[in-house]
């Protein structure tokens, strides 16, 4: 269905179905946010070598304050938290948080073929980074952790596959460097804080985005990471919150750099 719905789009398709294709991606976008929500409230609850289908299919969502089991129209990403105008039936109010990220995620999913003009590798695989990040990122925030099985998966991806740098071994070259380059940043960081501030999930998540973008886009991957991350960071700091994910800063920066490092 997802193939099919890419093959839709191109300058010399239908506009109606090109239209029904966007609308469809959007709400794929949309789900794929909420169901990385549901990861990140649920990933914290496995114990070591327990299912993480297990925990995710059991037990069914419920309500945080009154314990009721989520109606099926509020798991509607967006327009059930609108059909319910943001509260549970006990009247406790659903953070805005959750729609306003599934519209965001929606919103980016469907405007990736716009940007790569039209169905092809370049934006199928810019909707897997896309999908990927936004559930690293959600889990590093809520867990304080990168999942090693997501980023091994798209390490070797990007290795086989990445239609941003044809070249396998520059591919590879792009992986080493990013991965150097985040060691040694996390190390001189522990160093001036004489702390082990060096995070195995961040080294991985960096490797892979060197698979992706290779050698040409490691420059342009590391600023928009430092920039993004600065971004988020500093307020914190400045509210007295000493330690924040470099996660979501890093697969900003992977997909930023997929998208729009050609034209930079």
């Amino acid at each position: 269905m997802f193939a099919e719905t890419l093959s839709l789009l191109g300058p010399g398709g239908d506009p109606a179905m090109n239209v029904l294709a966007l609308a469809f991606l959007w709400m794929a976008g949309a789900v794929v946010a909420s169901f990385s929500g549901l990861v990140a409230d649920r990933i914290g609850s496995v114990d070591e070598g327990g299912s993480v289908l297990a925990a995710l299919a059991n037990p069914p969502s419920r309500c945080d304050g009154c314990g009721r089991r989520i109606p099926v129209l509020s798991l509607v990403p967006v327009f059930g938290w609108l059909a319910c105008r943001g509260k549970c039936g006990c009247g406790g109010s659903v953070p805005v948080r959750y729609p306003v990220t599934e519209a965001l995620a929606g919103t980016a999913t469907a405007a990736i073929p716009l940007l790569a003009d039209g169905a092809g590798p370049w934006t199928a695989a810019g909707i897997f980074l896309l999908w990927s990040g936004l559930l690293v990122s959600w889990v590093d925030v809520k867990e304080h952790i990168v999942p090693e099985e997501l980023t091994w998966a798209m390490l070797f991806a990007g290795l086989l596959a990445s239609p941003y740098e044809p070249d396998a071994f520059v591919r590879v070259a792009g992986a080493a460097t990013c991965c150097a380059a985040m060691w040694l940043s996390l190390a001189c960081v522990g160093w001036l804080k004489g702390i082990d501030a060096r995070a195995g999930g961040d080294v991985a998540l960096a490797a892979a985005a060197g698979a992706w973008v290779g050698m040409q886009g490691t420059v342009p991957f590391l600023l928009a990471s430092s920039l993004s991350f600065v971004a988020y960071a500093g307020p914190l700091r400045l509210r007295g919150v000493e330690w924040a994910p470099m996660g979501p800063a890093l697969c900003f920066g992977l997909v930023a750099t997929f998208l729009f490092g050609a034209w930079v």
